[in-house]
């Protein structure tokens, strides 16, 4: 006879997610809680050196485990040992690129990797679309006007915006997240253009108007420009370089505004700046960079035309969590295939 459902084991910073995986009928959870872990979000602080001998006992004793990959990569880097017993982790973020960093990548991983995938599409298209208006409505310049006690001190600025009917959205990366990116723009009447990598028949994706494989044609198609790009070696640094010149070169002069809610080596600093001073975009808005947290050295923090958010588009919720995990947790008990499994060989 098989043996009981295997024991979820739980190593998170995400706020409340005990609470939330408690509920769950019928999951055996081992919630383990450590000093050594603190934070949220891009914010996640971890030194495995740290973990006292319980956790460490705990880690050991996984076989499906819930935690975050920058988590799981330190421990591969610093203590593989307590990972010996893993068969599944359920990564609580989208992105896993921690488990593919220098020194990590070619660490043995003979389990699988899911990612937490179909719930971050609209809080990012809703970030996405709440920029696209502010900055159309120069909704910083009235905020700043309110602090000064000015009544009309940016009243031409505010004044001379676009419709979002007469507007162009180039999504690059046409996955859950940029589909609905490219939904929402449409619903609110933008064109829009989505770029990847693999051919698709046009009119496959709803929401997207037109699709290429063509970079340039995307770049130089748009007024603003979204990069739901994920950290791959056929991504990083795509849009460095001459990239954005080129494209603007093509363009007419249509000097797009960059959002970069993907991940931040799609371009290096030094491009971005460049492409800022010479007018091939006309402002950025960034919730990703190259390093996080953004170094306080950063010149990107006083830069004019550049927006900083400290990676917070899509945050897990942990009354998402769940969801995600019970769909493929059973597939695991009944030995089907799980959904949104990582390739190990491709990066996503």
């Amino acid at each position: 006879m098989p043996g009981p459902p295997p024991v979820v084991t739980v190593f998170s910073s995400i706020p409340a997610i005990a609470e939330a995986l408690s509920s769950c009928e019928g999951l055996a959870l081992d919630v383990v809680e450590d000093g050594a872990l603190t934070g949220y979000g891009g914010t996640v602080e971890f030194d495995p050196r740290n973990l006292s001998p319980a956790t460490f006992k705990a880690l050991e004793r996984a076989v499906v485990l819930v935690s975050e990959p920058a988590v799981v990569a330190s421990l591969l880097g610093h203590e593989p040992q307590c990972l010996r017993n893993l068969r599944w982790c359920q990564s609580t973020y989208a992105g896993v690129d921690p488990l593919f960093a220098p020194g990590i990548a070619h660490l043995e991983k003979p389990w699988i990797l899911t990612r937490f995938a179909g719930v971050f599409g609209p809080p990012i298209a809703e970030w996405c679309l709440a920029r696209i208006i502010g900055h159309e409505r120069s909704f910083a310049a009235s905020a700043l006007d309110q602090r000064r006690r000015e009544w009309a001190g940016s009243r031409e600025a505010v004044g001379h915006y676009r419709y979002l009917s007469s507007l162009t959205l180039s999504v690059l990366g046409c996955g859950d997240i940029g589909r609905c990116i490219a939904r929402a723009a449409s619903a609110l009447g933008m064109r829009t253009v989505g770029f990847g990598r693999i051919p698709r028949a046009q009119g496959d994706l709803e929401g997207v108007e037109k699709y290429t494989l063509d970079l340039g044609e995307a770049l130089r198609a748009g007024d603003y420009v979204v990069s739901v790009l994920p950290s791959t070696p056929e991504t990083r640094g795509l849009l460095g370089g001459s990239a954005l010149a080129a494209a603007a070169g093509a363009s007419g002069g249509k000097s797009p505004v960059l959002l970069n809610v993907g991940r931040g080596d799609v371009i290096d600093e030094e491009s971005l700046l460049s492409a800022l001073e010479s007018g091939y975009i006309s402002a950025a808005i960034l919730d990703v960079f190259e390093k996080e947290p953004l170094p306080r050295d950063s010149p990107l923090w006083n830069t004019p035309g550049v927006v900083v958010s400290p990676h917070v588009s899509g945050l897990t919720q942990a009354s998402d969590v769940p969801g995600v995990l019970l769909a493929n947790y059973q597939r695991y008990v009944e030995g089907n295939d799980l959904l949104y499994v990582v390739d190990w060989d491709k990066g996503y």
